[in-house]
């Protein structure tokens, strides 16, 4: 979800921001100055706010100024499981309401291929059919469960987009500088500086798993383990499921690493860990 035609408006934007705070338009509508009338017409996009609107706007709803430049909106702020001040604004289905720890911020890789592939109607009919609205996912701090994860590898299956090739390629077209936004802005250079604050900083993507690292080992090991809430949602996690989403992970980290150190590494996958989705990574450096 590149800048350009398809962007989030500033109305979509403006009616995400308001939700996510659970305010009414009349709330926001005193605090840019402006009539309960005029704040609907700029959630519908027929009205612009002004400069002075818009910041009186982005400071009303504790959102960042400068999500107007990417179309989504980025408050980095840490998961906790079910936090009932996160997302609640929204009409979520069962489906997707338990056991929320899951970010819009981690889900935009899937978005962003979707949209690319198959336009960005199908990728608005999979969330109207899910009972999704559209707009809860131009906000990165949503919450949701790891049902929608699950869904949305499974619909890719169905599309018959399981290649290891197109599962790479969505990693190298979703996890762009929208989705890894602050998050190695302060980090210093070399690969286990950045596995540290990888595994360090999942909190900014979700709470289904942990990342474990062994960096004393000749080579780095890295791996995922589920947390137990996560267990709920293997009924609907099929075996093509579960190896692409260690393919994705794979992907994941060399592409990270590359990104990040200029290095370009091999994960190799040494399988499950004790458990179903705790999957076990060996990095060796390409010579």
């Amino acid at each position: 979800m590149e800048q350009n035609q398809t962007t989030p408006s500033i109305g979509h934007l403006m009616k995400a921001a308001r939700k996510f705070k659970k305010y009414n338009q009349l709330d926001v509508a005193k605090a840019i100055g402006c009539s309960q009338s005029a704040l609907s017409k700029m959630e519908h996009n027929l009205l612009t706010p002004s400069a002075p609107q818009w910041f009186l706007f982005s400071r009303f709803t504790a959102i960042p100024p400068e999500s107007i430049e990417t179309g989504f909106i980025h408050r980095n702020s840490e998961v906790v499981l079910n936090n009932e001040q996160v997302s609640l604004g929204y009409r979520l289905p069962k489906r997707y309401r338990q056991n929320r720890a899951l970010k819009v911020r981690e889900i935009y890789p899937l978005m962003v291929y979707i949209k690319k592939k198959f336009g960005l109607d199908s990728l608005l009919l999979f969330f109207k059919e899910a009972g999704l609205d559209n707009e809860f996912f131009l906000d990165f701090d949503n919450l949701i469960s790891y049902q929608l994860m699950v869904d949305l590898v499974n619909y890719l299956g169905k599309q018959g987009h399981s290649h290891p090739v197109q599962i790479k390629e969505l990693v190298d077209l979703g996890q762009n500088e929208i989705y890894w936004k602050s998050f190695f802005e302060c980090t210093a250079s070399g690969h286990q500086n950045i596995l540290e604050t990888f595994s360090e900083k999942q909190a900014l993507f979700q709470k289904d798993f942990t990342v474990k690292l062994n960096l004393e080992a000749s080579n780095p090991h890295v791996v995922y383990s589920p947390e137990s809430h996560v267990y709920q949602f293997l009924k609907d996690l099929t075996d093509s499921t579960r190896v692409w989403l260690a393919y994705y992970r794979k992907f994941t980290i060399e592409s990270m690493l590359e990104k990040n150190t200029g290095q370009k590494f091999e994960a190799k996958y040494l399988g499950e860990v004790n458990s179903p989705l705790s999957h076990h990574f060996e990095l060796v450096a390409n010579s």
